[in-house]
């Protein structure tokens, strides 16, 4: 009789354990995040943290080779420099304005230094004509001559016809050139129907300025 009790003793004490075990591992079940179902038999979870390794493997390999002399700077390194020198495709580049202007399609030449620009005056060897009206002290786009693509617009003092050769004129006006005359730009192309008068914007082929008479 006593074994007897000695065995349903132990059976009932491994009884509750294993219902213990059963509910402890229930529960942790229960606050375990629901995991994403996966693709197929691709398990996500691996695909993510084994594949970012190949993935970042050539630069590895890059950074190994630098520090064993082979290379001389990782290439997939960021790299910086403060030079102010480039390119410009179509020929405009921006200019900090010396002072305001009050039109559009005006003249302007080089203003204090090189990173600045000024409305040009009478027989000044300019830069280029801008389409914008300029701010004092904010970026304004010029087109430069001899590198701006097609033909330009520009403000006439009233003595330009069509054909002549144009240089600067006051207050960033074009005006009629003459042979011999320094710092001509262009040669105006306009039709009948443009009207010509001080003030207007008329149409011009446009070339390097030369500081020399032709």
């Amino acid at each position: 009789m006593k074994l007897i009790a000695l065995i349903l003793v132990v059976a009932l004490v491994a009884f509750v354990v294993a219902m213990l075990a059963l509910a402890v591992a229930n529960f942790k079940k229960a606050i375990k995040p629901a995991r994403r179902p996966a693709i197929g038999n691709i398990n996500r979870k691996f695909h993510r943290s084994h594949l970012r390794k190949f993935y970042l493997a050539p630069l590895m390999i890059e950074r190994l080779a630098c520090w064993f002399g082979f290379t001389r700077e990782p290439r997939g390194q960021v790299m910086f420099a403060n030079i102010g020198e480039g390119t410009f495709e179509h020929g405009v580049k921006s200019y900090t304005a010396d002072a305001a202007t009050t039109g559009r399609y005006l003249l302007y030449k080089t203003g204090t230094d090189a990173d600045h620009c000024a409305i040009a005056g009478l027989n000044d060897v300019v830069l280029g004509v801008s389409n914008d009206q300029a701010e004092a002290a904010l970026p304004i786009a010029i087109q430069l001559f001899g590198a701006a693509k097609g033909t330009l617009r520009v403000q006439t003092d009233g003595t330009i016809a069509n054909g002549d050769y144009m240089k600067s004129g006051a207050a960033g006006q074009a005006t009629k050139a003459t042979s011999g005359d320094a710092g001509i730009f262009g040669i105006a192309r306009f039709g009948t129907d443009t009207s010509s008068a001080a003030g207007d914007t008329i149409t011009f082929v446009h070339t390097v300025p030369s500081k020399l008479a032709f």
